[in-house]
């Protein structure tokens, strides 16, 4: 891409999230090859709402050690540095402690999945950030996979001071009771993900960890039992930053096919409304600036439809945004006058992706791929996903994937 094209799909972002209600966001895993990009966009005034980088702690740490700090400069700052162990709890990439309830084809019955970084890597990155006081997000989905930032956060926390670095786990899906309990113990800050529980959340039950392990993922119940903050998050591109479907799921934990998974893991409007301002707030050492709306601190809010904590929390998916407003000023209203999509893009999206799996590890059956994965079997199940999903006046009836991918595999 050239630089222009860079910018305008950073600028889009910014603009698709103002319009769901985020004033400020963040960018999970940068680059230091793409940070100039958004620099300059927000230098050019591009940017609606503040933007936090966290860049990648395995591909440049000097960059991120002379870029991060707390300020922002025209709306956008490095924040720290991001680190990931694995993948994903839907993909089967996410390593875990026991192995998954139904493995993909052609994987034996002791599948763990597994870790995208290993554990001297792990270490050393939490380590070189703890010495630089520098501010480290870890993803971490698989039970095994937070066991190995845990135990390197404990070394780490030995070895240096008592700086307040405000170390986060981003996601921890899949993570058990007493690791709960060890996150409280090391201060470590959990940005969770239950807004898996709507679009994933039958798939966990039926392939993935199973009816009884499914209750517990994204465990947002058990944080609270502790009393722990955390945050909750939508890992846009994986679903749409839809800030009510997060709300939705937070609060309901229903699942697509209507089911509640985990119903002891729900909580109340107001804490899952924390969990999207105050505390993510915290999370990013701005809550003397934002997060609530009081003396002091930055006019950011946001103009609902309806109010959530009044209405059926059944229906808070549909609440809408009517206005965003940033530093006092108005950077999105709805417009009512546009029709609206006739298909729900959130979970369109969903159901694409759930279709995408499903097709994949169906083709990797029939083709004898051992594995089931690489770029052949992964176009093939997005395609036949969206031939799925697409309004049936828009789909072709001779669509013969098996004929384009032989040619693919080639």
């Amino acid at each position: 891409m050239t630089t222009e094209q860079a910018q305008a799909l950073f600028v889009a972002g910014t603009k698709l999230l103002a319009s769901y209600g985020y004033t400020t966001g963040q960018e999970g895993r940068a680059t230091s090859t793409i940070v100039p990009f958004m620099e300059q966009a927000a230098a050019a005034g591009k940017i609606p709402i503040d933007v936090v980088a966290y860049v990648d702690v395995l591909q440049d740490r000097d960059f991120i050690a002379k870029t991060a700090r707390r300020d922002y400069k025209n709306g956008f700052r490095v924040g720290g540095a991001k680190l990931t162990i694995d993948g994903s709890p839907q993909g089967f990439t996410a390593f875990r402690d026991r192995p998954y309830y139904k493995p993909p084809v052609g994987y034996r019955a002791d599948y763990l999945g597994y870790s995208a970084a290993n554990a001297e890597q792990v270490f050393d990155a939490i380590d070189w950030a703890f010495t630089n006081n520098i501010q480290i997000l870890t993803h971490a989905n698989g039970e095994g996979a937070s066991d190995m930032l845990l135990a390197a956060i404990k070394t780490a926390r030995e070895k240096h001071s008592d700086a307040d670095r405000r170390a986060v786990l981003i996601h921890g899906q899949f993570l058990r009771k007493d690791q709960i309990a060890t996150l409280d113990e090391l201060d470590i800050f959990p940005s969770l993900f239950p807004m898996h529980t709507f679009y994933w959340g039958d798939w966990h039950r039926d392939r993935t960890v199973g009816p009884v392990n499914a209750d517990n993922i994204s465990p947002t119940g058990w944080v609270r039992e502790r009393g722990m903050k955390f945050s909750s998050h939508h890992d846009a591109p994986v679903a749409f930053p839809d800030s009510m479907r997060v709300l939705s799921a937070t609060v309901t934990r229903r699942t697509r096919s209507g089911d509640i998974l985990g119903p002891d893991q729900r909580v109340d409007v107001m804490t899952a409304l924390k969990a999207m301002t105050l505390w993510p707030a915290w999370q990013h050492f701005e809550e003397s600036t934002k997060g609530s709306i009081e003396p002091g601190k930055i006019a950011d809010f946001v103009i609902l439809s309806e109010d959530p904590t009044a209405i059926d929390p059944e229906k808070l998916a549909n609440v809408k945004v009517a206005q965003t407003v940033k530093k006092g000023k108005v950077i999105f209203t709805r417009d009512e006058t546009k029709p609206q999509a006739s298909i729900d893009p959130t979970v369109a999206m969903g159901d694409v992706m759930t279709k995408m799996l499903a097709g994949w590890q169906t083709h990797a059956q029939k083709i004898g791929h051992v594995h089931g994965h690489g770029p052949e079997l992964l176009m093939e199940a997005m395609l036949t996903g969206l031939a799925r999903t697409t309004p049936r006046q828009n789909q072709r009836s001779d669509l013969n994937f098996d004929g384009q991918f032989s040619a693919l595999r080639m």
